[in-house]
């Protein structure tokens, strides 16, 4: 089974870039809140179920629509996992299980302005947005690099198919000789 799983902090470029490079190993791409929506077709949205149900409720949903997807055994697939993947235990273990976890970091400030551009989101205290992120992404960032098999640090290109062809060569690179 060739799969990997695409992890980092909201607005990484997960599925942005998981399209992009997956077309280029001919790969397939999921998504895995698709997965959940598919799963939960009353569902209009992915933020409806965490507003609704709460967090406890959305990572047990989260593991177990990629758990039935793991059962269908796919093969050479890139997995777009949530921001918040670092801390569901429960899909931890599932990623662990089943592939190679590729945490795409990407510089805080960069990710700010990315997150801000959709205005401030709830997870953001808005009275102190940029010390609330900076303590979100510091603690993320270091529950992604113990979690994760391969970290790609990806550059601030200004397009997104330069940063695709850079983490596409990153990750031949690493998945053939297995440096890092």
């Amino acid at each position: 089974m060739d799969i990997l799983f695409f992890c980092g902090i909201k607005h990484s470029g997960k599925t942005s870039l998981g399209r992009l490079v997956a077309k280029k190993m001919h790969y397939a791409c999921i998504d895995n809140d698709d997965l959940i929506l598919k799963d939960r077709p009353e569902l209009t949205s992915i933020r409806e179920l965490y507003k609704v149900e709460g967090k406890e409720a959305f990572m047990k949903q989260e593991a177990a629509s990629l758990e039935a997807y793991l059962a269908l055994q796919p093969d050479k697939t890139i997995i777009s996992l949530g921001g918040g993947a670092c801390d569901n235990e429960r899909l931890k273990t599932l990623v662990r299980g089943s592939g190679k976890s590729i945490y795409l970091k990407v510089a805080q400030e960069v990710l700010l302005k990315r997150i801000l551009s959709g205005g401030v989101p709830p997870f953001l205290d808005p009275l102190n947005i940029e010390e609330s992120f900076s303590d979100l992404y510091r603690r993320r960032d270091g529950l992604y690099r113990k979690f994760s098999d391969i970290m790609v640090e990806l550059p601030p290109y200004a397009d997104i198919n330069d940063t695709a062809e850079f983490l596409f060569h990153r990750l031949s690179e690493e998945l053939m000789h297995g440096s890092q």
